[in-house]
């Protein structure tokens, strides 16, 4: 542990050193764990019920948690800005945050988001003005985690993944969308648009046969599966949820992704040398909390942190419920992601606006 000389609001830190004092014993010797939040939906105008800068506030306070427990790494997992703003601020506030990241020797992956491309401002604009090249993201983000010390391996395709003896850590790039301006205009709205192409299921399907007699966590902003079954992304979330139960079944085959231009192809794999499990799949994206498990693949959901008050219309029933509050404990919400390799546990220690305690066997 690194206590971390950070300036937190009061009220957070006390209800933080709360949290630390409650998790601290539960956390095994021999466990993965991580620190993470998602959909901090940062932006520079402040609203009382709704996203604002305390967005940024929110990952200065996981920065400030990670130094009193025992994180080994700092996990996000997308939406880190709202895209809402003109681009010079959204990537201002972009910067910022991959900067507080970066400022620690605790090593950090952030998955990327569906409003990390400022989509949602350039939406309101007839030429689509204002929205991100994929290569913002990538020089901001990826290229600062593959060069940290320690850091994970990221690809060409926005696909990381780091070891430990007995286990692999794989984020998932569910925003993997190629771009084209025609006629003035992205041809791909990045915000609506969930997908994985076939270059990143390649790499996916060589990281998991390398994986060995490792088991895999997977992390993605978008889960692949929704808890009715059916798919979570616009292309290839069936695909990619395919893939992950071939692991789990030490299978070989053909990935089939249709004839699609941009998401379509087909791949091989074989995990027939493989012996480790697929862990579980940890996202974000929807605003509330789920777990539940397709063809025996568990899917955890986890909580938006930036705030979501009562009042406001997209406001989640999960979220209804906390009726939440600017400068409250359920302002935010976060998690330690605690993966026990002994016990084959997965658990889940939630503060703020977030279930207390979730524990998975795997």
């Amino acid at each position: 542990m690194r206590k971390h000389n950070i300036a937190i609001r009061h009220f957070v830190k006390r209800d933080l050193a709360n949290f630390v004092d409650r998790v601290q014993p539960e956390l095994a010797p021999e466990a993965l764990n991580l620190a993470l939040i998602t959909d901090t939906h940062d932006r520079t105008q402040l609203s009382r019920t709704y996203y604002g800068p305390n967005g940024f506030w929110h990952v200065q306070e996981q920065h400030w948690l990670a130094g009193e427990l025992p994180i080994d790494w700092r996990v996000h997992l997308g939406d880190m800005v709202d895209g809402s703003e003109p681009s010079f601020l959204t990537e201002w506030r972009l910067k910022n945050m991959v900067s507080d990241y970066a400022a620690d020797i605790t090593p950090f992956v952030i998955a990327k988001g569906n409003h990390d491309d400022n989509d949602k401002f350039a939406e309101k604009n007839r030429r689509f003005a204002g929205s991100f090249h994929p290569a913002v993201f990538n020089d901001a983000v990826f290229a600062r985690m593959a060069n940290q010390v320690g850091g994970p391996t990221v690809t060409r395709h926005g696909l990381s993944w780091f070891d430990t003896p007995q286990i692999r850590v794989v984020t998932l790039n569910t925003s993997d969308v190629p771009v084209r301006w025609i006629n003035g205009r992205k041809n791909y709205d990045v915000k609506k648009t969930l997908a994985v192409t076939l270059g990143q299921i390649q790499e996916l399907i060589q990281v998991l046969a390398d994986a060995g007699d490792r088991d895999v966590l997977v992390l993605s902003h978008a889960p692949m599966i929704n808890k009715s079954g059916k798919p979570a992304l616009k292309y290839n979330g069936r695909a990619v949820h395919e893939l992950l139960r071939a692991v789990n079944l030490h299978a070989k085959g053909t990935v089939n992704l249709g004839n699609h231009p941009d998401f379509g192809g087909q791949a091989d794999f074989d995990f027939t040398s493989t012996s480790g499990n697929i862990i579980a799949v940890l996202s974000g994206h929807y605003h509330y909390e789920a777990d539940y498990a397709v063809n025996g693949i568990h899917y955890s959901v986890q909580n938006v942190s930036a705030l979501m008050g009562r009042h406001h219309a997209l406001t989640t029933r999960f979220n209804r419920n906390f009726d939440r509050h600017i400068n409250q404990t359920n302002e935010y919400a976060g998690y330690v992601v605690s993966v026990d390799p002994n016990q084959r546990t997965l658990t889940i220690f939630g503060y703020g606006a977030a279930t207390p305690e979730r524990r998975f066997a795997y």
